[in-house]
């Protein structure tokens, strides 16, 4: 294993931040969709848990643009902040549609909203960054490291 500089190492870290909080959307995604599979197969009581859900997903949604905007402030690349914001735009707006009862729309902006967040956290997850600068000793080498 070699040594990296801080800043490859912050690097490394923002994208595990970023892998950890996609991964957590894409859960509370998964929930989200089977409480709504609940309420329509008539458990009413899931549509109370889907709106608590709803919250819980925006916060994911939250986390993860924070993620994001880590990665890219070490070098990262610029897309997943730009899915991050479009989410929370979509997110807003499903939630005002779930609370105004418009189902149509409601249901197939959840099913996009579904789509957008499997592609995030496949590309966090697919994501590499380059190994960035080691550090070197006071001689002017990189130092050993034990395997």
């Amino acid at each position: 294993m070699t040594n990296l500089s801080p800043q490859a190492r912050g690097a490394h870290r923002a994208r595990a931040s970023h892998r950890a909080a996609a991964t957590l959307l894409a859960l509370t995604t998964l929930l989200q969709v089977g409480l709504a599979g609940g309420y329509i197969s008539g458990d009413y009581e899931s549509l109370e848990m889907h709106d608590i859900n709803a919250g819980v997903l925006m916060l994911a949604a939250l986390l993860t643009l924070g993620t994001a905007v880590w990665l890219r402030r070490t070098g990262g690349p610029v897309r997943p902040v730009a899915t991050s914001v479009a989410l929370l735009v979509a997110l807003v707006l499903q939630m005002f549609l779930g609370m105004e009862r418009i189902v149509a729309v409601h249901v197939t902006l959840g099913v996009l909203i579904a789509c957008a967040v499997t592609v995030l956290v496949m590309r966090a997850w697919m994501m590499s960054l380059p190994a960035g600068p080691r550090t070197v000793t006071e001689a002017g080498r990189e130092p050993e490291t034990v395997s």
